[in-house]
């Protein structure tokens, strides 16, 4: 079996690196349906029509709100019947069990993937390449978007949301220090300063560091790129003069304690938003919902401005997450997995129940006119939100590239920049050792790599 060997691993991931199309169609071909073997399980698992002409598909992904998308397409496409399956967050154990499963040739068609990870999975051979079933459908989608599902022109699956950033504020903390949301990164750092004089006790807003993509976002902004395929090398420049500025910019910030350090996503994290202790945070569209969710009391309080620029009057952002239903490597039914993934991400039903419980940004364009992207948000001070992450999403530059070993670049952000960020150390070093284990861990799976 192609993916149980060696060899065979090596050839894809130099494959992958090289990305040169008669190389991806190698690698596509070692693992292509014709031959291969599969037990009768494994048959029913990736997709094959069962009895009566109904094909069955497996889909693994931990968005609550796709069990309510799934349950909608099976009460409407009889032909097709998919089984979700909800597992852990991808980084914290849901993407190792997907490729356990490619490698033991019982994996889902279908699973749920940050865009990050996309290469990750190419480079161990765990994807199946779906292009021309999902040509098709690819006008529906931004391009941007749909690049983030593709490698060297192969698609892998369907894009679902992107993750377009604005700045979330208290309005009552500013209120309180007649200020308005900053239009610059300059106004910004001002505010941070202001507000912390007054009230050491207020962070004027959150560091995100220890989550390393919203890091990533904040270098995206600014021009940086951290990978780059240049024949069969790549290119790691997590230390590029763009993510630098970014790094001196909130290690002063982090020196002055005007910003809050403490870990994202946690309890006492959201805490403070709720208690008014955190003035502000930049974050992505996705944000929305967890604010919602676990900031009940505070609704009202909170509103949405333009991500801050780096140059007056710039019109310039990042994005921060986002993902797509990416079809696995043994899909027997990629044409059936193809119409379910682009029904999900584009129907406007679906797509209706993902804004409303998820808080997504959809990835295909006409998700931009849906009714629930036009409402008013009453936790947010019947604002329409959705126009600002509408802007934000146009002004993302495009071309942003993940690298290979994405699960280890996230796992060492979280650790070296984490702990920078709560003052053991420097963010420009955690930075560069980052670096130097990135390019490590790639050359560690025989490819080639060079800071640069």
């Amino acid at each position: 079996m192609w993916a149980s060997t060696r060899r065979g691993r090596q050839t894809a991931r130099r494959a992958a690196v090289a990305v040169t199309v008669a190389a991806l169609t190698a690698l596509t071909a070692c693992g292509s349906d014709s031959g291969d073997k599969k037990d009768g399980a494994d048959k029913a698992a990736q997709g094959d029509k069962a009895s009566g002409g109904t094909a069955q598909l497996d889909f693994w992904g931990w968005n609550p709100a796709y069990e309510k998308a799934v349950s909608a397409f099976n009460a409407s496409h009889p032909d097709i019947r998919v089984s979700y399956n909800k597992v852990e967050p991808g980084s914290k154990g849901g993407y190792a069990k997907m490729l356990a499963a490619v490698k033991a040739n019982n994996a889902p068609c279908l699973a749920q993937m940050g865009y990050e990870t996309l290469p990750s999975f190419l480079v161990e051979g765990a994807l199946q390449d779906v292009d021309k079933e999902a040509s098709a459908v690819k006008a529906k989608y931004s391009a941007g978007a749909w690049s983030q599902m593709s490698v060297a022109g192969k698609t892998y699956g369907i894009p679902v949301d992107t993750g377009p950033v604005a700045m979330f504020y208290r309005t009552d903390v500013f209120a309180k220090h007649n200020l308005t949301p900053p239009k610059t990164w300059d106004e910004f750092a001002r505010q941070a300063d202001t507000v912390h004089a007054a009230d050491p006790s207020v962070a004027y807003s959150a560091f995100g560091g220890n989550d390393p993509w919203w890091y990533a976002g904040m270098a995206w902004q600014n021009g940086g790129s951290w990978f780059k395929p240049e024949g069969e090398t790549w290119k790691v420049s997590m230390t590029e003069p763009g993510t630098q500025k970014v790094t001196q910019y909130w290690q002063q910030l982090l020196d002055k304690k005007a910003v809050s350090s403490d870990p994202t996503f946690t309890p006492d994290w959201y805490k403070r938003f709720g208690d008014g202790s955190v003035a502000s945070y930049v974050g992505p569209v996705w944000f929305t919902a967890l604010l919602e969710e676990n900031a009940k009391d505070a609704a009202g309080k909170w509103a949405v401005a333009p991500m801050p620029q780096w140059d007056a009057g710039g019109k310039v952002t990042g994005n921060i997450g986002g993902s797509g239903t990416a079809v696995l490597k043994g899909c027997k039914n990629t044409k059936a997995a193809v119409a379910f993934a682009d029904w999900m991400s584009s129907d406007p039903a679906s797509l209706t129940t993902l804004v409303k419980d998820a808080g997504i940004y959809p990835a295909a364009t006409a998700g931009a006119t849906l009714d629930a992207m036009q409402q008013p948000s009453a936790y947010f001070g019947n604002a329409k939100i959705y126009d600002i992450f509408k802007d934000s999403a146009a002004q993302a530059p495009t071309g942003w590239q993940w690298g290979p070993t994405m699960t280890q670049v996230s796992a060492d952000l979280t650790d070296r920049v984490g702990k920078a960020g709560a003052g053991n150390g420097k963010l420009a070093d955690a930075l560069t050792g980052v670096q130097g284990t990135t390019i490590k861990a790639i050359q560690d799976k025989g490819l080639k790599a060079a800071a640069g």
